[in-house]
């Protein structure tokens, strides 16, 4: 991420970017317990590893990046793989009235948030 911000820095003049939609999926596994679903481990190693590379390149240099969002905020349909992938921050029970419930990762970012603010 750190240097393909540098390159668009350097190739277009350091222009205003915004990352959209960036994230990773789990397969939806019907037998795996919610309680076990919420520890999305991997995500948060994925964001983590993606924001780290992303604040070097914005603090040490100088990169013109204005927003990263997260895909997805919920579990939700996808068009090519329907509901046999989760990608949200936030777990929907599907088998019990798309209850919601936030994975560890919701965490992880309130904590990232505020230690960079």
């Amino acid at each position: 991420m750190r240097s393909l911000m540098n390159y668009v820095k350097q190739r277009y003049g350091n222009p205003p970017v915004f990352i959209t939609e960036n994230g990773m999926d789990d397969p939806n596994n019907i037998l795996i317990s919610r309680e076990a679903a919420l520890k999305d481990t991997k995500r948060i190693k994925y964001h983590h590893d993606y924001l780290s590379s992303l604040q070097a390149a914005i603090k040490e240099d100088g990169c013109n990046v204005k927003g990263y969002f997260v895909w997805s905020l919920l579990d939700n349909w996808e068009w090519a793989a329907g509901y046999s992938s989760r990608f949200g921050l936030y777990f929907v029970d599907y088998r019990d009235k798309l209850k919601r419930y936030p994975k560890d990762s919701v965490r992880w970012f309130t904590s990232f948030l505020s230690s960079t603010s």
